[in-house]
């Protein structure tokens, strides 16, 4: 979506990605160095990095860290609670695992409440 140009031609698309955006916001680097580098990575007008403030990332990682890491990446207001219930591969307390990540109080309010009020008005 991001290097094709979607988000260009669709700049209101709500976009919502699962499990803390998979691989994207972990090597977002690498993205912004193919955009630099390869010109077949050039359909989309800006750096991918920059593109991941206009996506919403649910906090489901199973790992404090790597939350910690989204929410640096793609900002406190664009990560939300996730719980992939009522799958086993969800967590059985997802609020509980936001907070374990050490994030300041203000953070975690908007994961559990604020941004979905935010994405969903």
């Amino acid at each position: 979506m991001i290097f094709s140009g979607v988000l260009d031609r669709y700049p209101d698309l709500v976009v919502a990605a699962a499990h803390g955006g998979g691989y994207l916001p972990t090597t977002i680097g690498r993205s912004d160095h193919a955009w630099r580098v390869r010109p077949e990575a050039r359909g989309c007008t800006h750096p991918p990095s920059t593109y991941l403030r206009r996506l919403w990332f649910d906090s489901l990682t199973h790992d404090s860290a790597q939350l910690a890491e989204l929410v640096r990446v793609a900002g406190t207001e664009r990560v939300l609670l996730g719980s992939d219930y009522p799958f086993d591969m969800g967590t059985d307390d997802p609020v509980a695992a936001v907070r374990m990540a050490g994030l300041p109080d203000d953070v975690v309010q908007a994961i559990l409440v604020d941004n979905a009020a935010t994405m969903l008005p």
